[in-house]
C-alpha cells in the first residue's frame, strides 16, 4: 500500500509536470480539492505539494485569495539567463575534461539525427525534455551535487518558457540544434575555450529569442510575461 508520502511525491510530479508543459497556464487557478479529486487522493498530500512548488516559484499561494500558477516575466528570464551565463561556461569547462565521452558522442549523434530529419527534438515531453537533459547530464557530469540541483531548478523554469512558446519559431529550434553540436564538437575535441564561447552564445540568443516573441505579442492571452 503507497503511504502518505508516496501520494504526495505522486502528486507533486504529476501537477509539476503540467506546469512545466503549459497544461496548466501561467496566472491560472489552482484548486487543490479539484486536482485532489481528479488524481484519486487527499487534499494532504495535495497541500504538501503546492508547499514544495510555491518552494519553486512555479506555485504562488495568495492568503484570502487562492493558489495560481506563477506567470513568468522577462525580468524572471533576464535574472534565469543571467544565472546561466554564470554557472554554464564552467560546468562547460570541467565536463570538458570529466564528461563520459561515450555519452557525450551519444549526445551529439543525436543532434546530428535531429539536424538531419531523423529523428524529432523532444521539446514537451514529461521532465526533462532533450534540451533540459543535455544541460542537466553537463551540470552532472562536474561531479557537484550543488551545481547539479542549481541548474535542476534553472532548467525546469526555462523549460516552462519552452514549452510554451516552441511552436513560434522552428528556426530558432533549428538554431539551438546547431549550438549545441558547436559545444559539443568543441568539448570532444578539447577546445574548452571555443566550447564556453558556444555555450555562451546559446544562452544569449535563447534569451533575444524569448524577447522577440515578447514583443511579437504571441502568447499574450496566456499570460506567459508580465
Amino acid at each position: 500500500m503507497a503511504g502518505r508520502s508516496d501520494y504526495a511525491f505522486s502528486a507533486y510530479e504529476t501537477l509539476k509536470w503540467e506546469i512545466v508543459t503549459g497544461q496548466r497556464r501561467p496566472g491560472s487557478v489552482f484548486e487543490e480539492k479539484v486536482f485532489a479529486e481528479q488524481i484519486g487522493v487527499s487534499r494532504t498530500p495535495v497541500r504538501e505539494a503546492v508547499i514544495r512548488l510555491a518552494r519553486e516559484r512555479l506555485l504562488e499561494v495568495v492568503p484570502r485569495r487562492g493558489t495560481f500558477v506563477s506567470e513568468i516575466s522577462m525580468e524572471d528570464i533576464r535574472q534565469i539567463y543571467e544565472m546561466r551565463r554564470i554557472l554554464e561556461p564552467q560546468i562547460v569547462e570541467i565536463a570538458a575534461e570529466k564528461a563520459d565521452r561515450k555519452r557525450m558522442e551519444t549526445w551529439r549523434a543525436y543532434f546530428e539525427r535531429v539536424k538531419a530529419g531523423e529523428e524529432m527534438l523532444i521539446a514537451s515531453a514529461p521532465l526533462p525534455d532533450s534540451d533540459a537533459a543535455f544541460h542537466l547530464f553537463l551540470a552532472e557530469s562536474t561531479g557537484n551535487r550543488f551545481i547539479r540541483e542549481q541548474m535542476e531548478t534553472l532548467m525546469t523554469q526555462t523549460q516552462r518558457i519552452r514549452c510554451l512558446s516552441n511552436r513560434w519559431k522552428e528556426t530558432r529550434q533549428q538554431a539551438s540544434v546547431e549550438e549545441h553540436l558547436e559545444m559539443i564538437r568543441d568539448m570532444l575535441e578539447g577546445d574548452t575555450d571555443a566550447a564556453k564561447e558556444a555555450a555562451v552564445r546559446h544562452l544569449n540568443n535563447s534569451e533575444e529569442g524569448y524577447r522577440m516573441m515578447a514583443a511579437s505579442g504571441y502568447l499574450s492571452d496566456l499570460r506567459v510575461f508580465r
